[in-house]
C-alpha cells in the first residue's frame, strides 16, 4: 500500500535544499576559474546555443561523482525492495507452476486461483512502482544538482563565459535516467534470461485472461 509517508519521503529525494544547490554552484564556479572542464577549442569554438553536452569532455570528476553516488543509491533501494519482497517472489514464482499447470497442461481454467494470483501480482507491481518513482526522485534531485554546478560553472569558466548566448535550457553534461532494468517484471525475472520460465509464462495467462475479461465487459 502506497502511504503518505512514503509520498513525502519520494519528495524529499527528489527536493534539492538551499544548502546543497549553493554548494554544487560553488564547486561549479570553483571549477570554472580552474578552467576544468579543459574544454577542446573545437568544443570551444561552438556557439553556446548548440554545445552538445555529451561531449565526454564536459564529464568532470564532480559529474561523475554526483552520477555514481545517485546511481548506487538506486542499486541499493532495488536491492532493499528484492530483499524485503522476497517472501513474495518466492510465493509468485511458486504459484506461477500453478497457473501454467491448470491453464497451459491442464486445460483446466481456475478462475479463483488466477484472481488470487493476479493479487500477488498487483501487490508486486505496486511495491515496485513506488520504488521506481522513488528511484526517479534521486535521479531528478541528482539533475538539479548537476543544473546547478553547471550554472556556477559556465558563469566562471573563461571559454564557456565567452560563448555567444546561452546553452538551451534542457543542456545538462552528465544528465542522469533510469535505465530499462526498472521496470517490475525485469525483477520478477531476473532467473528467467530466455523469458521461457513458468512465472515468465504465468504472467502471459494473466494478462491475456485480463485483457479477455475487459473486452467481454466492454462488448456489452
Amino acid at each position: 500500500m502506497i502511504r503518505a509517508d512514503n509520498v513525502n519521503a519520494a519528495a524529499r529525494r527528489g527536493r534539492l535544499g538551499r544548502t546543497a544547490r549553493t554548494l554544487a554552484g560553488l564547486r561549479g564556479r570553483r571549477d570554472g576559474k580552474r578552467g576544468v572542464p579543459r574544454v577542446p577549442l573545437a568544443l570551444a569554438e561552438v556557439s553556446a546555443t548548440l554545445l552538445p553536452d555529451t561531449d565526454p569532455a564536459l564529464v568532470t570528476p564532480y559529474v561523475t561523482q554526483v552520477r555514481q553516488t545517485a546511481r548506487r543509491t538506486t542499486e541499493q533501494m532495488r536491492a532493499a525492495l528484492i530483499r524485503r519482497e522476497r517472501e513474495l517472489i518466492a510465493r509468485l514464482r511458486a504459484e506461477s507452476v500453478r497457473v501454467v499447470t491448470q491453464y497451459d497442461v491442464r486445460r483446466e481454467p481456475m478462475p479463483a486461483a488466477l484472481a488470487r494470483y493476479g493479487h500477488w501480482v498487483g501487490e508486486w507491481r505496486t511495491s515496485t512502482d513506488l520504488c521506481r518513482s522513488q528511484a526517479q526522485a534521486v535521479t531528478d534531485r541528482a539533475n538539479q544538482q548537476l543544473a546547478c554546478y553547471w550554472d556556477g560553472l559556465c558563469a566562471a569558466h573563461r571559454q564557456l563565459s565567452r560563448l555567444g548566448g546561452r546553452p538551451s535550457a534542457d543542456w545538462l553534461p552528465g544528465r542522469m535516467e533510469l535505465d530499462a532494468n526498472w521496470r517490475p517484471e525485469i525483477w520478477l525475472l531476473d532467473d528467467d534470461p530466455d523469458d521461457s520460465t513458468a512465472t515468465s509464462r504465468a504472467l502471459r495467462i494473466l494478462d491475456r485472461q485480463n485483457t479477455g475479461a475487459a473486452g467481454g465487459r466492454a462488448a456489452r
